[in-house]
């Protein structure tokens, strides 16, 4: 028991040392930064991610450091893992399109009719843990509302709370639907950003297959399929091919 508590002490101290010592860290950076070191306020915001801490003011103020520098490619690629936590954060969306604008590649989206293109709205309003907390949120107003229904001796009290209870069931299961979708879409589709200054999309994957079309640094790319030290990229409009995985940064 005594063995316990000294393992259990030394968690709770440990976790409070670390968060301590990364918020000194995060302020130290925001320092730097603001007195134009971005290059060491840099290094101590990855100083913070290597203690394991992820958040999205972290990979916020990473990708405006790396903008400060031109570093497009990692700008961008902070931005895309700043959105994955808060999809409808407005300053990191600003400078986002700040950094894309920068780009040397512009790829046309594939066109998609409008119905898609609602659905895909209103699934990137929020993130996948945001969905499925509104979606036990409404379970648990369901839950709260049927038991009155049930307990209800008045008849048009038990009507309007089963039409409550209805309506919360249905928002549950939509808001749980969504977020369980972005979740298996997400595993299915893997994003990167290519950080080679400039790289050769080939029809194979080997150097002596055909060279089909090149992108460059901070374009976003899709993941198909993996080949030993080779990805195949599939781009927004359409196009495929194969390049080596070493130019490429997987947002996960």
């Amino acid at each position: 028991m005594r063995n316990i508590l000294i393992v259990l002490y030394l968690m709770f101290f440990g976790n409070v040392f670390s968060q301590s010592s990364n918020q000194e860290y995060f302020n130290n950076a925001v320092e730097l930064y603001n007195e134009g070191d971005y290059k060491k306020a840099i290094e101590s915001f990855l100083i913070i991610l290597e203690n394991g801490e992820h958040s999205e003011s972290l990979y916020f103020n990473l990708g405006n450091s790396y903008y400060k520098l031109n570093d497009i490619a990692n700008s961008i690629f902070y931005y895309e893992k700043a959105l994955q936590i808060n999809p409808r954060n407005k300053d990191v969306l600003n400078n986002l399109s700040f950094s894309q604008n920068m780009l040397i590649d512009k790829i046309e989206n594939l066109p998609k009719n409008q119905v898609v293109q609602f659905l895909n709205y209103i699934s990137n309003m929020l993130s996948i843990n945001q969905w499925l907390y509104i979606g036990i949120l409404f379970l648990y107003f369901f839950v709260i509302v049927f038991l009155v229904f049930y307990l209800s001796s008045n008849s048009t009290t038990k009507k309007n709370f089963f039409i409550s209870s209805l309506l919360f069931s249905i928002l549950a299961i939509i808001s749980i639907s969504i977020g369980v979708n972005k979740y298996e879409n997400k595993k299915d589709r893997i994003e990167a950003i290519i950080f080679e200054n400039k790289i050769d999309f080939r029809s194979e994957p080997n150097y002596r297959s055909e060279v089909l079309f090149n992108l460059h640094a901070g374009t976003k790319v899709i993941v198909l399929e993996q080949l030993n030290d080779w990805v195949q990229i599939e781009i927004k409009d359409g196009n495929k091919g194969w390049i080596e995985l070493q130019s490429i940064k997987k947002i996960e």
